[in-house]
């Protein structure tokens, strides 16, 4: 597994609003980044639309073991 770069920019507030959207709504793990960035808008996660990559850097996140730990 390679090592994320620390020139990556991260959000600190996507992974957060992407736990509480999971908990919430179990269904949308299936979802790409795309589609999870417009909804953590339109459902007010946050206040602004995410960049799918800030979301996609708060999936790796929280993915252990192959399994999303939401």
């Amino acid at each position: 597994m390679i090592a994320p770069s620390p020139n990556i920019i991260h959000d600190p507030n996507v992974l957060p609003a992407l736990r509480e959207l999971f908990s919430r709504y179990p269904a949308m793990m299936q979802n790409g980044p795309e589609t999870l960035s417009r909804a953590l808008f339109v459902l007010r996660y946050v206040p602004y639309r995410p960049k799918p990559f800030e979301v996609e850097a708060a999936l790796e996140a929280l993915v252990l073991d192959g399994e999303v730990a939401a």
